[in-house]
């Protein structure tokens, strides 16, 4: 079962694993990296924390994804999507 994700705004969405693998990638490539390996890994990580929850709030998805990435052999990919995320 996939949880329903609240958004910032309150309103409800089905979790897509593929939304965090891409803002993932996104940050690898804003540091010039473009081996999507990590993105993926992360996302399936975190999609598997989460599996059998019917919710989930926003900010603890991307908390997840934050952790998980600051335990990666690849802080500049962390520091990325942080700052994206405060932005």
């Amino acid at each position: 079962m996939k949880p329903v994700v609240i958004k910032r705004d309150g309103c409800h969405a089905p979790f897509d694993v593929e939304l965090i693998a891409a803002a993932v990638g996104r940050a690898a490539q804003a540091v010039g990296q473009g081996d999507l390996g990590l993105a993926n890994s992360v996302a399936m990580a975190v999609a598997s924390e989460l599996e059998g929850r019917a919710e989930v709030d926003i900010h603890e998805i991307q908390n997840r994804v934050e952790n998980h990435l600051m335990a990666s052999d690849d802080k500049t990919i962390a520091r990325a999507y942080i700052e994206y995320r405060h932005d």
